[in-house]
């Protein structure tokens, strides 16, 4: 079976079992990388916010011999939750003079968006492109995010440049940066496995004071993000951050894209092979992440002499 062929069993399925009223459709969303997503969107009368439920892991767990009856159980507890209670008021996004306290900056790779950069402001970062977003707020939706447009510019009467200024306000404080040592990131991963809750900001966090002798250093590789685990890759824009793990750390450091949502950092001096790093990124790019959140397969440096990030492959 094919998957438009399972998205039409499954929107037959979730139709009967919504009803009257209710508006099943089939939905492909381009995502990050021109990754193609299929989904399911459902559409109650009276209500603003449609519910989109992704079928792609379903069906792929379907081919793998899952009972259709399984998948649909699992789709009918997907459309329960993700309904929500009351309509949400989405006119703060007509309104700049309110949007642009949550407009945020994140980084994808320039080469594998070339047709959506087409249609979004965007600046380009060494062979990565700023993009920009605006971050809805938990009390309505968890994690929700709306992309700029070129119309939304027109919309709002603002230009690219303003947009970056307050973006670049706003992502250091809405998304605020995180550093961790490897081994405190595999610990936080073993915790979550194990007990199957994370706790946000739990194991390192930000960074002492500075020294400048790189004492500091316990850890080959560190990893930098964000707390809300989200977009975190842009944290190499805040201002001054990678100029202060330079200073702390004593020494520059390699930056190597791990995804979009956070990049790995190695401080120079260990005798590392800038083309081993490289093939190292580009492996597991192919093997261990989801293609629509691959930043891209190059490596950089960050020089402390410099202070200046730079491509390197």
């Amino acid at each position: 079976m094919e998957i438009m062929e399972f998205c039409k069993k499954v929107k037959k399925g979730l139709a009967l079992y919504t009803g009257e009223g209710v508006s099943v459709s089939i939905k492909e969303t381009v995502k990050n990388n021109g990754v193609v997503l299929h989904g399911i969107m459902v559409t109650e009368k009276g209500r603003n916010v449609s519910p989109n439920i992704y079928l792609d892991d379903l069906y792929e767990t379907y081919e793998q011999g899952r009972t259709f009856g399984g998948i649909m159980e699992e789709v009918f507890h997907i459309y329960e939750e993700s309904r929500l209670g009351e309509n949400m008021d989405m006119g703060f996004f007509l309104d700049y003079g309110i949007m642009k306290d949550r407009v945020v900056y994140k980084l994808i790779s320039y080469e594998n968006n070339r047709e959506l950069l087409r249609q979004v402001p965007h600046i380009r970062f060494l062979d990565m492109a700023v993009t920009f977003y605006c971050h809805v707020p938990k009390e309505g939706m968890e994690n929700a995010t709306i992309l700029v447009y070129d119309s939304h510019l027109k919309v709002w009467n603002i230009s690219k440049e303003r947009l970056l200024k307050d973006a670049g306000k706003n992502t250091p404080r809405i998304l605020p940066p995180r550093l961790l040592s490897i081994e405190e990131m595999m610990q936080e991963i073993f915790v979550h496995d194990a007990c199957g809750k994370e706790e946000a900001g739990s194991g390192g966090g930000w960074l002492p004071d500075a020294d400048g002798d790189g004492t500091g250093l316990k850890s080959k590789m560190y990893v930098l993000g964000n707390r809300e685990k989200l977009f975190g890759a842009a944290v190499m824009l805040y201002d001054g951050v990678l100029e202060r793990i330079a200073d702390t750390f004593g020494r520059g450091f390699y930056v190597l894209p791990s995804s979009i949502h956070e990049v790995i950092l190695v401080p120079e001096g260990k005798g590392e092979d800038a083309a081993e790093l490289w093939k190292m990124v580009c492996e597991i790019n192919a093997t261990q992440v989801e293609p629509e959140d691959v930043l891209t397969d190059s490596i950089y440096r960050f020089s402390r002499k410099k202070r200046k990030l730079e491509k390197i492959f």
